[in-house]
């Protein structure tokens, strides 16, 4: 199995970018990135565009409403979003599933009215089940912002709630930028990476957001390998780290990086192991009716903060 790094959220000249399709992919490409999501806002036009030789993609769409931005990726067909309401949106979501859609919530805290009309979620979701990801972290990450802070402790609270959400980090790539920390989502996939693998391995959890640097883990027990997102018998199992920041997607910062700790998380966002970031082998007895996490923490620019952070597995 192999973890790639992703973007799922990029718009060009076909909505508000300043990429045209090719320079967008080309772009990708010299970045490192293994594949991205063209995401324009409420227009599928560049999709024809799109050179699946030069880079992979995943065709989506960013549904842009005055309520909340929603990532609809890999649709069989057309889904109506103009009449999205706050009400509605169940219904609207289920008919993007049964499109055989991936669905995700783009920055549910970005900042709205007047900079981004829109940009804050607040659909009235009741049935989560149908949401297959949320971006936790976005856009730039030199600073630890409230948006990204609201949005990890809005995916904890669901985590919490028994709902299996995938974290995403979304960079919302409109044109090339100077400077700044931008990250990617990690898709786990034993199969070369195209749409339909990217898009099982976030419909199945399968998904690392970092920014940059490539951290997962499995777990071992009675001679069984478990990977992130997979669902286990209660028990004590080995977890198995793996952290390589020499494959970061941000080197210009590495120089000023330090890791720290690798922090193993459960429901309410508690801490439940914390050891170096070097440690390669842990051993935990994980809880029913619980989930789990890993991050790794790092001090950057004197300041301690995660830099990846892992989707869960589950215990049943």
């Amino acid at each position: 199995m192999s973890y790639l790094p992703c973007e799922l959220h990029c718009h060009t000249v076909h909505s508000d970018g300043d990429f045209q399709v090719r320079e967008l992919l080309e772009k990708a490409k010299q970045s490192d990135l293994s594949l991205i999501a063209l995401t324009d806002h409420n227009t599928f036009s560049g999709h024809s565009e799109l050179d699946d030789s030069l880079l992979p993609a995943i065709r989506g769409i960013e549904w842009t409403t005055y309520f909340g931005h929603m990532l609809v990726l890999g649709a069989r067909e057309f889904v109506d979003w103009r009449d999205a309401s706050v009400s509605n949106i169940d219904e609207k979501i289920a008919k993007v599933k049964e499109a055989g859609a991936v669905v995700g919530i783009a920055h549910p805290f970005q900042i709205g009215s007047p900079v981004c009309t829109g940009g804050r979620w607040e659909f009235n979701v009741k049935n989560w089940d149908n949401v297959d990801y949320m971006e936790i972290w976005h856009e730039d990450l030199s600073d630890i912002t409230s948006e990204n802070k609201q949005a990890l402790n809005l995916w904890t609270s669901l985590l919490d709630s028994g709902y299996k959400i995938a974290a995403a980090y979304g960079r919302d790539w409109h044109r090339p930028e100077n400077g700044g920390i931008y990250g990617c989502t990690y898709l786990n996939t034993d199969l070369c990476i195209n749409e339909k693998s990217a898009l099982d391995a976030i419909k199945n959890g399968r998904t690392v957001v970092s920014a940059g640097v490539k951290f997962f883990f499995r777990m071992h027990r009675h001679g069984g390998t478990f990977n992130i997102g997979d669902t286990v018998r209660r028990g004590t199992y080995v977890f198995s780290f793996f952290t390589d920041i020499h494959t970061s997607l941000s080197a210009n910062w590495i120089k000023d990086l330090s890791l720290s700790t690798i922090k193993i998380v459960t429901n309410g966002g508690k801490v439940v192991l914390e050891t170096r970031y070097d440690q390669r082998h842990v051993h935990l007895p994980l809880e029913k009716g619980h989930w789990y996490r890993a991050e790794l923490w790092c001090e950057l620019k004197g300041k301690s903060r995660a830099i990846a952070i892992t989707s869960p597995i589950y215990c049943r």
